[in-house]
């Protein structure tokens, strides 16, 4: 019986979110993402997680923190969004804010370091 109360629990923990790996939604009309830039254990520095969904016409609130000793950028071209969020420390956080006004699939990637792992933003029509 505490097996099937375990899964339970687990398919109820992925469903709604809390696992953190699907961004929610704040509220209707509204997605908000923390987004963490690490570096993997290979040595590839990356902006986890690395893809964010919306809806067309969703506030999209994105909180970004940077966990690495440089400035990294964080940039989505196709919304005019693009930031340098400052080396890990007090100030080592951004907060980017827009409307996801057009449905399809956007690149988003470091300014600063073409070179580094980039994700997509997906807008739904």
């Amino acid at each position: 019986m505490k097996t099937v109360w375990t899964r339970v629990l687990a398919a109820l923990v992925v469903a709604s979110g809390v696992v953190g790996l699907v961004p929610r939604a704040a509220r209707a009309g509204e997605v908000s993402v923390t987004v963490v830039n690490v570096e993997t254990p290979q040595g590839v520095k990356v902006w986890l997680p690395t893809g964010i969904t919306a809806k067309k016409g969703d506030i999209v609130k994105l909180k970004l923190v940077n966990k690495l000793a440089n400035d990294h950028g964080y940039s989505i071209p196709a919304y005019n969004v693009g930031v340098i969020v400052p080396a890990e420390g007090p100030n080592g956080n951004a907060e980017i804010t827009f409307t996801a006004d057009k449905g399809g699939v956007f690149p988003i990637n470091c300014q600063l370091h073409p070179a580094h792992v980039a994700g997509q933003l997906v807008v739904l029509e």
